[in-house]
């Protein structure tokens, strides 16, 4: 379960950073991360997550302060597991909360990034769902962690030719909510969504209906 999962979805987020010249904060990696199918917060490690994690121990996309960024993922290293913490903080909540792992999140909002253990595939790799805090809703958006990286990437090359964003910082398109055609990609999603393998954690109301018909008909 230890051998090396190749991440080209991190690899070319990483590098679309690069390539656009946005802030990129990588920590080092700590000497012992959690092992594929240990048991982290109370459930089985990701295989991608564990992955990523003997890479590096944390990463702060679009980084400016803790208050504001792209993507933060959560910090796992020898002083801190911020899978744990995070995780067990919503340990007593309702679904989705009770049955996710949260990895990552938008700094200083309550947008969070969750895998879903109970839906992982025959290898052992688990769904991601992004979860509003406010509203107490579910997105999936892609099939593993690596996808997921995927996807946030073409969302970024989006983004830097976005004219509001262009012209006054103002985006005209937010992820994942604007680009279910983008989520769409991910066919082993779309199947999941089909089959109705998210249903016992989403609670969309009617404002998006439409981008759920959208990801599963594009």
């Amino acid at each position: 379960m230890n051998a090396d999962i190749p991440l080209p979805g991190l690899d070319r987020l990483m590098e679309v950073y690069r390539k656009h010249g946005l802030p990129l904060k990588i920590l080092p990696p700590g000497r012992a991360p959690p092992s594929a199918g240990e048991l982290v917060a109370g459930h089985p490690f990701d295989p991608v997550l564990a992955a990523v994690y003997r890479r590096l121990g944390g990463a702060e996309f679009g980084f400016v302060d803790e208050f504001n960024g792209e993507f933060f993922l959560d910090r796992v290293d020898d002083q801190l597991n911020g899978i744990v913490l995070r995780t067990e903080g919503f340990r007593d909540e309702e679904e989705p909360w009770r049955s996710s792992v949260f990895f990552g999140n938008i700094p200083g909002l309550a947008y969070y990034h969750a895998v879903v253990p109970k839906l992982a595939d025959e290898r052992g790799r688990q769904p991601v769902i992004y979860i509003d805090g406010y509203m107490n809703y579910v997105l999936p958006i892609a099939s593993n962690v690596d996808r997921f990286f995927d996807a946030l990437s073409h969302y970024i090359d989006m983004l830097m030719v976005d004219q509001g964003y262009l012209f006054d910082g103002m985006r005209g398109i937010q992820f994942p909510g604007s680009v279910p055609e983008l989520i769409a990609r991910d066919r082993r999603l779309v199947e999941m969504l089909h089959t109705g393998r998210f249903d016992f954690i989403m609670n969309l109301g009617d404002e998006f209906q439409d981008w759920l018909s959208r990801v599963k008909s594009a």
